[in-house]
């Protein structure tokens, strides 16, 4: 048996799982025509173990899977863990400069990448390692996020840590040994790798991949006979709850879940009148792994009230801190720090969360209802300073979102050299309704420093894989504007 601070012990605990039950279909691609039983995915992974093997790779190094998703990507992190050393899951989609980037900042001492059918391969072309750059003995995970001047960093996540959250996540949602966990988003994020890839490795929870989230494949899935949970991302639940979407004939699936980018209380609820069932908000951090959810009977939570995530999850501890209240998070499967990339200047990654012991501070801030539930209210990061006075753009958001005919808002602050900085607001909405129509409602409900300066129209809004906004581009298209657009006239001085 490995010691409980090796990855090895990961792979062992799938290892056991398959040999009780080697004929049972634990991975399968809809639309796909791929289907494996346990006997095949362990033979697979034990193939690839055998490989890095080869290659060098012993406990504690470090190896790096990129441009691998599905099956493929499944072999290869188990793989990984049968050598006892730790992984770094690029995002498929990464190009080869960015994947070079990484390999800089990580020196994995191997990288895998597509191969044959669904058999990773050793990648040798794909730019320098050095190997051993990076101490991560008792490390199983190194999950990417970006600091404050873009270059990538990796939390530093252990065995135990990933068995903890796939617990919390596993009692508080109620996943068990017979649900099959839809995967329409990538396991190489924590959230993908938390809610389905460590319930297979933890319980043996078999796993259904959505090759590429289409409409048709995805209503397919959603449409099986057997138990099954979704974990997904908003502009999934938009997609299929919009009218001449996929029929979803509901029978297996009970519980949808959505993290990741702000859920609309008009997707919930457009979601839940197609297919009848509620989309349940999920809250959590590639630092804490999962933090809050809404458990409640009915699931209506992300319909009655926007930005509340639910309560906490079995062994995860929330406290709100200062007067702004920042999100605390403490639990066991909390992470063990930053790796990877220089120390920024003010010490903190770009989100504005901070590693205390076994607690996290996040950079975001909430508040606690009367039913002990959290209510998301911004960023700590995210507070734009106008004219001396701190703008949180959550709250002009939501304000927007409250106007009739907005489909989809955001808000964000831009330099502005008498100001300090101005808001900009984008939205995508229907036909007739003007700027400044927008801005009137605005001027109703907020006082006039939080009137932003420009408003940008866009037919759809720029997002990342995992349906989050991307702010970059919106930044660019603020600056873009601003240079050819004079900007709405506020009475902000007062």
């Amino acid at each position: 048996m490995a010691s409980p601070e090796s990855s090895l012990v990961l792979f062992e605990m799938f290892e056991a799982h398959a040999r009780a039950a080697p004929q049972r279909t634990l991975v399968r691609a809809q639309g796909a025509g791929l289907t494996m039983n346990a006997a095949a995915l362990l033979e697979r992974a034990r193939d690839t173990a055998a490989e890095l093997k080869r290659e060098g790779v012993a406990e504690g190094d470090v190896v790096m899977l990129a441009g691998l998703s599905g099956c493929q990507l499944t072999v290869a992190q188990l793989a990984v863990w049968a050598r006892g050393a730790s992984l770094i899951a690029a995002e498929a989609q990464l190009s080869g400069p960015e994947v070079l980037d990484l390999r800089r900042a990580f020196s994995p001492r191997a990288v895998l990448g597509p191969g044959q059918g669904i058999a990773p391969r050793i990648v040798s072309d794909a730019g320098p390692t050095a190997g051993g750059a990076i101490t991560a003995d008792g490390v199983a995970v190194i999950k990417l996020t970006s600091g404050s001047t873009g270059r990538p960093r990796g939390i530093a996540t252990t065995a135990a840590q990933l068995l903890a959250d796939a617990r919390h996540i596993a009692e508080g949602m109620g996943i068990t040994r017979d649900d099959v966990c839809i995967a329409a988003i990538p396991l190489s994020h924590s959230y993908g790798m938390a809610n389905i890839l460590m319930q297979l490795v933890s319980q043996g929870s078999p796993i259904l991949f959505v090759p590429s989230p289409l409409p048709d494949l995805l209503a397919e899935a959603l449409s099986i006979e057997e138990p099954a949970v979704f974990a997904g991302v908003p502009y999934m639940f938009e997609m299929m709850g919009r009218e001449g979407s996929p029929t979803i004939r509901r029978r297996g699936l009970r519980t949808c879940l959505s993290a990741a980018a702000p859920l609309r209380p008009a997707t919930a609820a457009a979601f839940r009148e197609r297919v009848g069932l509620p989309i349940r908000s999920f809250y959590g951090t590639s630092e804490t792994g999962g933090i809050t959810y809404d458990s409640s009977p009915d699931g209506e939570m992300s319909i009655a009230s926007d930005g509340c995530v639910g309560t906490p999850l079995p062994g995860v501890r929330v406290t709100l801190e200062g007067d702004e209240g920042r999100v605390v998070v403490s639990s066991s499967a909390v992470s063990s720090g930053y790796v990877g990339a220089p120390a920024e200047a003010d010490g903190a990654p770009r989100e504005g969360g901070e590693f205390t012991g076994t607690a996290f501070r996040t950079g975001d801030t909430g508040r606690f209802d009367e039913h002990g539930r959290l209510q998301l209210t911004g960023r700590i990061s995210a507070l734009v300073n106008v004219s001396g006075r701190k703008v949180n753009p959550r709250e002009v958001e939501r304000s927007l979102a409250s106007l009739p005919g907005i489909c989809d808002a955001a808000v964000l602050g831009v330099s502005d050299g008498v100001r300090g900085e101005s808001l900009v607001a984008f939205v995508s909405a229907g036909p007739g309704l003007t700027r400044e129509r927008i801005i009137g409602h605005l001027r109703d409900g907020l006082a006039p420093y939080k009137i932003p300066r420009r408003v940008v129209f866009l037919s759809e809004f720029p997002r990342g894989p995992r349906g989050k906004l991307d702010h970059e581009t919106l930044r660019r298209l603020a600056s873009e504007f601003g240079a050819r657009e004079k900007p709405e006239e506020t009475d902000d001085a007062q």
